[in-house]
């Protein structure tokens, strides 16, 4: 990493109520690398650095089709998945933990929903139950999964915790005392292999991805203005694992044209319908993409992958001589997601349906993407 690595902790630690603007501290915080992932500079280990910059309202879309395609409501355990995330990420330096019950005197926490693009919050009332308010919440279940597991970190006390929302009065969370005994989290790791971590971008590309940056409130912070959030890869990690005991099959959308080689059954099920809800999203959103060459496939990947951190590619071959094309992953956010926006880009490119086969170790990710049918079989008749 580069010199900003070594310095990040120190600036955190003190530009927070200092001169910087609003804007300069998420820029501060959130480094963009050159692996096309983003680095919090905030956290100290590097596995639980990666971070996604996310649009709430894609994040919102992309969270309601992986349920519909796996048949399960899953709020509770992307809510829970986020308190269990939260309470290993706060044992990491880089911000105060909260204490006491007055979450206004949170002021680490506070500045860092501001940075991470969550909302901000405050109490309700504190009597037998706990309710606090999440005005602007970036998404319901993980910031009351959020709330709920800094709350208690600052009463050293377990709670059950239920949450409702309306657009008019935000979101509440209650929470109500547990004794109940709840082992601490252990780490996760990613199933696949990433590249050693990269450095940061030189200025003049980092710049690039920050532009048009605006604060509207605290916590809600737009580019180009669709509002953004930053989500660590340990939390997708461990919603993927809360996911995985209730899953049989694809209930919805494209499940044959998605091959995961090295994954067990279930999970593959959840990569599939990760994967096949972003490449809809991604045909949705209406990108023109173009491919004369396969090394094209490299600015690509920059362009929809690495300005979003979901990674980036490092390798492109041509496969065949029907849009064929096989390529390696670098480091990646987590390939599901990538391998989806990748296969909407060549639906997009080629102008009809494709396939993903991939091949996920602990030292690569390669994925091939080609026509999901035949040339042959198509209405165009046999191929000579």
């Amino acid at each position: 990493m580069g010199l900003l690595d070594s310095l990040g902790n120190f600036f955190l630690k003190h530009f927070y109520g200092d001169s910087l603007s609003p804007e300069h501290q998420v820029k501060l915080r959130w480094v963009p690398i050159d692996d096309g992932t983003y680095s919090d500079m905030a956290r100290d280990y590097d596995p639980y650095k990666i971070a996604w910059r996310v649009g709430v309202g894609w994040f919102e879309s992309w969270f309601q089709g992986l349920e519909q395609r796996t048949g399960q409501s899953l709020g509770r355990r992307l809510a829970h998945a986020a308190v269990e995330y939260e309470e290993h990420m706060m044992s990491f330096g880089g911000f105060v933990a909260p204490s006491g019950r007055k979450p206004s005197s949170w002021f680490d926490t506070i500045q860092d929903w501001h940075s991470r693009g969550l909302g901000s919050f405050d109490l309700i009332d504190d009597d037998e139950k706990t309710r606090i308010l999440v005005e602007r919440p970036a998404s319901g279940p993980i910031c009351s999964g959020l709330v709920a597991a800094a709350w208690e970190r600052a009463t050293g006390k377990r709670h059950r915790f239920l949450w409702s929302e309306s657009a008019g009065e935000g979101l509440v969370i209650t929470l109500t005392q547990d004794d109940s005994q709840v082992p601490e989290p252990k780490p996760r790791r990613p199933t696949w292999g990433d590249q050693e971590i990269g450095a940061d971008l030189d200025n003049e590309l980092a710049e690039e991805l920050w532009v048009d940056l605006r604060i509207n409130s605290p916590g809600d912070w737009s580019i180009m203005n669709e509002r953004r959030m930053f989500l660590h890869r340990d939390l997708i990690l461990r919603f993927e694992d809360y996911c995985l005991p209730h899953l049989d099959r694809i209930h919805e959308g494209r499940n044959e044209d998605y091959r995961w080689e090295g994954l067990e059954d279930k999970r593959a099920i959840w990569w599939t319908a990760a994967a096949d809800t972003a490449r809809e999203l991604f045909i949705s959103s209406g990108h023109h993409v173009l491919v004369a060459q396969p090394d094209d496939w490299i600015s690509i990947g920059r362009r929809h992958l690495s300005t979003h951190g979901l990674g980036s590619v490092v390798q492109s071959r041509e496969t065949d001589n029907n849009g064929g094309v096989s390529l390696d992953l670098g480091s990646s956010y987590h390939p599901a997601l990538a391998s989806g926006v990748l296969l909407g880009c060549w639906e997009r490119a080629h102008g009809r349906e494709g396939r993903i086969s991939s091949v996920i170790s602990d030292s690569s990710t390669v994925i091939e993407l080609c026509p999901a049918h035949d040339i042959a079989d198509t209405a165009y008749g046999r191929a000579p």
